[in-house]
């Protein structure tokens, strides 16, 4: 896929350009798509019972080094099946408070050799 190939944007947006949509550009479109792989909870996407990492859902648990470490690996192995076309250079997922994390993801976009990174506050305040 070449780099200036772009994806819909969301929200989506009714457009008289663009068989209808609005598109994104190639960061936005994979941001977009690692964001809601974390930020989904599994069984929630309908026909895909096995996507999402369901983050939050740690949220309620004591924060230790093997809840922290399944955290990591889930998301390793989800954005790894469902968002293929990343390399994470770097994950690091911190308890900021009694029921909240932050999570630092650096990747890079393999076809398009973009870097790229997003930081995400999840809290249950």
């Amino acid at each position: 896929m070449p780099k200036e190939t772009p994806g819909i944007q969301f929200p989506l947006d009714i457009t008289e350009t663009n068989a209808g949509y609005d598109l994104a550009d190639i960061k936005t479109a994979v941001r977009f798509n690692v964001k809601n792989v974390i930020l989904t909870n599994p069984g929630e996407r309908i026909m895909i019972p096995d996507f999402g990492v369901g983050i939050k859902r740690a949220l309620f648990e004591n924060f230790t080094i093997d809840l922290l470490q399944s955290m990591q690996d889930r998301i390793n192995q989800q954005l790894s099946f469902y968002v293929p076309y990343i390399d994470i250079l770097e994950l690091v997922i911190e308890p900021t408070g009694e029921q909240s994390i932050h999570i630092k993801l650096k990747y890079e976009i393999e076809f398009a050799e973009i870097v790229d990174f997003i930081e995400i506050d999840i809290s249950n305040i």
